[in-house]
């Protein structure tokens, strides 16, 4: 239902990119997922750092929530085994 969802949208859920430094990105506790250190990390690079509007315009920053958020997902979905 809900990757059904996502794919509608015209987005994929890619493998959950691996952590940049010593964290587990996901955890399972009971019924609660907690994610931590997701970044905007896609195919293995990091696509944007840095402030705005100093570094980053609002709209790559924009794009970077986006993919944050894609990765969190990926995070869940690694921990739980699927999004539905």
């Amino acid at each position: 239902m809900y990757e059904a969802k996502i794919k509608a949208l015209g987005l994929e859920i890619p493998e959950a990119p691996k952590p940049l430094a010593a964290y587990v990105p996901a955890v399972k506790i009971n019924d609660l997922v907690f994610t931590a250190g997701q970044v905007p990390i896609k195919d293995g690079k990091l696509m944007y750092e840095g402030k705005v509007p100093t570094d980053i315009t609002p709209e790559e920053a924009q794009k970077a929530a986006e993919i944050c958020a894609i990765n969190c997902l990926s995070a869940v979905k690694s921990v739980i085994g699927n999004l539905d």
